[in-house]
Order: C-alpha cells, then structure tokens, then sequence
C-alpha cells in the first residue's frame, strides 16, 4: 500500500539504510528471493509505446486528482526488470520535490501526494500488457540523482 511506502521512506531519512543509492517500494505481492531475470531491450516501438501508456496514464492521474502543481518532477522509467516470467518490463514513479534541482526528496504518499492518485496510478499501470510491476521510487537527492540513468 502507499502507506507502506510512506514507511520505506521515513527508514531511509532516518539513516537506518546506509550505502544505498535508489530506494524503490515495489507494489504487489512479497517478493521470495532475488530478482535475476532482465530483459533484453533496445528502442523499438513496442517498447516506446508501453512507456507512453503508463507515462499518459500517470498524467491522467495527477491531472485528475490535482496533483500537478504540487511535484516539481515526475519521470515515468520504464526498465527492463521483471518479477515473473509472463511480462518483460516494469514501470518506477519518481515524484520528486525540489526548489532547486541540485536536491530534493520524493513526495511522501498521504502527505505530499495523494493516497488515492498513487494507488490508482498503480491499479491502472499494473493492467498494462507486459508490465510486472509498479515501483514507486523514495530516494532523495542526494544521494539519487533525479532522473535515472
């Protein structure tokens, strides 16, 4: 839940997680073990096209629950990690706040960022074809970089 992710998030600003650079709360279900299986993926259309759902999806969510103007950033990262063996890809939400963008933190779910818009955002990705799931991504700048690479 979002609330969980609120939670992940505290840890991190606390200092309970050290030497760590990207910090995700991966939605569904518990995840048993490492994640090993990457897809290979060059910039073809197919691909392009399943970023810009979830991105026109994203949009559609924060317009709706009048979240726009609250974030400074929010890129959509499709990457090439998936957690079963019937899609290929997933998708990170990165909900960024910053006055200047040499550092910044995420939007904490419930305080920053609507619960309701999070929570649809993922419901709605998450029936994309292909797509395995829905990170949202805690990390502050730094040590993060705003964008991922």
């Amino acid at each position: 839940s979002s609330s969980a992710a609120s939670d992940v998030y505290k840890r991190q600003e606390y200092g309970i997680c050290h030497n760590i650079n990207r910090v995700v709360y991966v939605f569904g279900n518990r995840i048993l073990g490492p994640i090993t299986q990457i897809t290979k993926t060059h910039l073809t259309p197919d691909v392009i096209h399943l970023l810009q759902e979830a991105d026109n999806i994203v949009t559609e969510v924060l317009m709706k629950h009048d979240q726009v103007k609250k974030l400074s950033q929010v890129p959509v990262v499709l990457f090439p990690i998936t957690f079963s063996p019937d899609s290929t890809h997933s998708i990170a939400i990165r909900t960024f706040i910053t006055q200047d963008f040499m550092t910044g933190r995420p939007a904490i779910p419930g305080i920053d960022f609507s619960e309701d818009a999070l929570n649809e955002v993922v419901v709605r990705v998450n029936k994309i074809s292909n797509i395995s799931r829905v990170v949202y991504d805690l990390t502050s700048k730094p040590p993060g970089t705003t964008e991922w690479e």
